[in-house]
């Protein structure tokens, strides 16, 4: 496998298992892997999305509780 390859089969499968994680609830995770071009886009955006679900969960908990 060449190192562009693995490079970012390393990159994706890090994307999966935090996506995989906050799917089943826990948005405490982070992705943090090295990234250039596209998959650092990705990577921010999914990471401002994990941050903005977590405040909402968190404003929502303060108004019910």
């Amino acid at each position: 496998m060449n190192t562009l390859a693995g490079a970012l089969t390393t990159q994706l499968r890090a994307i999966a298992e935090v996506t995989t994680a906050v799917t089943n609830g826990d948005l405490t995770r982070e992705i943090n892997v090295d990234a250039r071009g596209e998959v650092e886009e990705l990577r921010d955006n999914i990471n401002q999305m994990i941050t903005n679900l977590r405040v909402t969960t968190e404003v929502n908990a303060q108004q019910t509780g």
